[in-house]
């Protein structure tokens, strides 16, 4: 480990702190201790600290409180969880709100505790080295875009699942024309295998399931918030990006159910593919003239975007697209794919959805399936790909499933417009 970065360990047990001190006394970072969230945030005032790792249950203010300050005052260090706590559902929660990238339990192995601290160092070091070019692009901006409206009202009712009801939920989504356009056209699309036409609000959200759902609202109103037709960028096509989103959705779902049988997890990864180039859109709309130029340089010197998005914006779509999505408080996997689908090996979590996406990406270039401002087929990271195990026969396999999934390009264009 990186002996010039810091970890601070919060923990109102003093015996913890203390086993913890040991661990990485004769070869680690730098280490800071508190007993309490408050003189945590005053050690944070005074030191430059690369990543936090604090206990959840804590008197006065507890874990949850004390990340929820650590994310909103410095959003650049990675948070850790380490919890005893029998409470699954709190902590689930403040995860989902992206308080932390991690969760530990007490007690911990000292080799996973280890491997897991290195890991999130190399995650720091990589958001340290990029955060002042970010800052910079955030600043310039007067303000980033409203969460939609729809998907607000939709999350709200979410929230509340003891008073849930498919027909409230159907209500809300009736009230978006393109919305409800979006939520059929999926419905009967051959990936969800319906052999009657789905034709009411209603029926779509019970064939889709929640977290399908949830995640159309949210790319359907995302994408029309910030699909400006009238900017005309050559290389950067709207329709063609779409056509890569959605066959990048696709592809994760598939991918995911290839490697198990959890749909929760498959659900989410299609919504993933869907939002993981949300970056660009922001600096198609915010950056027009600097957009112009990365996407003209990525076409001179036949390359990815990412390679001259430093040059140019100093930031990527990549850390844009993951600002946008805790700006919003999206659920971590979102956050999590936006920041790290093209270097899946520095995230710690979600990692079967980002090594979807990751794999998705490159396959959707490979098989020329729209078009997301790239010039060449993104870089590959070989342990990834072979989770899945992708043979030449797999991999035409999944083309065709992808052919035969798109759903009608037609009634994507009304319902966008």
């Amino acid at each position: 480990m990186a002996t010039e970065q810091t970890v601070l360990f919060v923990d109102d047990e003093k015996n913890v702190l203390t086993s913890l001190r040991r661990l990485f006394y004769d070869d680690g970072p730098n280490l800071l201790f508190a007993i309490s969230g408050a003189e945590g945030l005053e050690i944070l005032k005074n030191n430059n600290v690369d990543l936090v790792v604090s206990d959840v249950r804590m008197p006065e203010m507890d874990g949850i409180e004390f990340l929820k300050q650590v994310k909103t005052l410095y959003p650049h260090i990675v948070r850790i969880f380490l919890s005893g706590y029998a409470d699954k559902k709190a902590v689930v929660q403040a995860l989902s709100e992206g308080c932390a990238q991690q969760l530990l339990a007490k007690p911990w192995n000292d080799e996973e505790l280890g491997n897991v601290i290195y890991k999130a160092l190399l995650q720091a070091a990589e958001l340290k080295s990029k955060n002042v070019g970010l800052q910079r692009v955030i600043n310039s901006l007067s303000s980033l875009p409203p969460m939609p409206g729809t998907y607000m009202e939709l999350r709200e009712c979410l929230s509340r699942k003891d008073t849930m009801y498919i027909d409230r939920i159907s209500a809300i989504i009736s009230n978006d024309t393109a919305v409800s356009a979006e939520i059929l056209r999926w419905a009967n699309s051959a990936l969800f295998g319906q052999t009657s036409r789905v034709d009411t609000v209603e029926r779509a959200v019970a064939v889709l399931g929640m977290d399908i759902v949830e995640g159309l609202v949210l790319t359907q109103s995302f994408f029309r918030n910030l699909s400006d037709v009238s900017v005309k960028i050559p290389g950067f096509d709207l329709a063609d990006y779409q056509t890569h989103t959605i066959s990048c959705g696709i592809l994760s779902r598939l991918l995911i159910r290839k490697l198990s049988d959890n749909t929760e997890d498959a659900d989410r990864a299609f919504t993933a593919g869907l939002l993981h180039d949300m970056g660009k859109l922001l600096e198609q709309n915010f950056f027009t003239r600097e957009f112009k130029n990365i996407i003209s340089a990525a076409k001179q010197r036949n390359t990815v975007i990412t390679e001259i998005e430093y040059e140019i914006l100093q930031s990527t779509h990549e850390e844009i697209g993951s600002q946008l999505a805790q700006w919003w408080n999206m659920p971590s996997f979102i956050i999590n794919v936006n920041r790290w689908h093209h270097k899946p090996h520095l995230c710690s979590v979600d990692m079967d959805i980002v090594a979807a996406v990751h794999v998705a990406d490159i396959l959707v270039h490979m098989f020329e399936l729209g078009s997301s401002g790239n010039f060449r087929i993104p870089w590959q990271d070989h342990e990834i790909w072979l989770r899945f195990d992708l043979t030449e026969n797999m991999i035409n396999s999944l083309k065709d499933e992808v052919m035969k999934s798109l759903p009608d390009q037609e009634s994507a264009a009304s319902s966008s417009g």
